[in-house]
């Protein structure tokens, strides 16, 4: 009974699964309002039933897809840390893994850039609208950088005046603005991502997080 239980999750589990990444894919080629739940499931091979025991909706389907990369994200670059490490060399070590996740897997950072744009003039419905700003204040309040910047306040490696959070949230705007912009699809080709610009991006970003001298105050626009 045991064995026919964990079978019948397992099914579950890839079916999801199988869904997320037909949705993803057909987001990505047409566009988040083009794509309807019938292609998802002609997509993932599986019925409109099966969507169903899964999904309420398609606008639930994007919000899951968009909250799923997100923490794939997140938790590449802070597996890249090392506790032990200085709080600059664990920021390091997690900006350059942020960009080698940007490099083996550009359709996350694409998708997270066409989810954004839509998202403000977007119709989610007030629940998921809800899940998902609680979701991302979740994610800047318990910022993944907030780690490595605040053990590099303590042993001084990391010497810029802006709080730890402030400077957190400053540094993923700037990266994924950059990397964003690097992998935009255009006339159908994939641009590589750029190795030289990418490494002055990261070596600016650790040359303004371990200097005072940044020209920081509490009226800066860090958010």
């Amino acid at each position: 009974m045991q064995v026919n239980e964990n079978w019948h999750q397992q099914l579950k589990n890839q079916h999801r699964e199988h869904l997320i990444e037909a949705g993803k894919q057909l987001f990505l080629k047409h566009g988040l309002l083009q794509v309807k739940i019938k292609d998802v499931c002609a997509q993932a091979k599986l019925s409109r039933v099966t969507f169903y025991k899964h999904f309420q909706s398609l606008d639930e389907l994007m919000l899951t897809i968009q909250m799923q990369l997100f923490d794939t994200l997140t938790e590449h670059i802070s597996q890249a840390a090392r506790p032990q490490e200085k709080g600059l060399a664990q920021l390091a070590a997690m900006l350059h893994a942020w960009v080698h996740f940007a490099q083996t897997h550009p359709d996350h950072i694409r998708f997270i850039q066409l989810f954004d744009m839509n998202y403000e003039v977007y119709r989610f419905p007030d629940e998921l609208r809800a899940t998902y700003d609680e979701f991302t204040r979740n994610g800047k309040e318990n910022h993944f950088l907030l780690h490595a910047l605040t053990a590099g306040t303590a042993d001084g490696s990391i010497r810029n005046p802006a709080p730890p959070l402030k400077l957190a949230q400053f540094i993923f705007t700037v990266m994924m603005g950059m990397l964003q912009k690097m992998v935009t699809r255009r006339s159908g080709d994939i641009h590589p991502l750029d190795d030289q610009m990418m490494k002055q991006l990261v070596d600016m970003l650790l040359h303004y997080a371990s200097h005072a001298d940044t020209g920081w105050s509490d009226s800066a626009n860090l958010t």
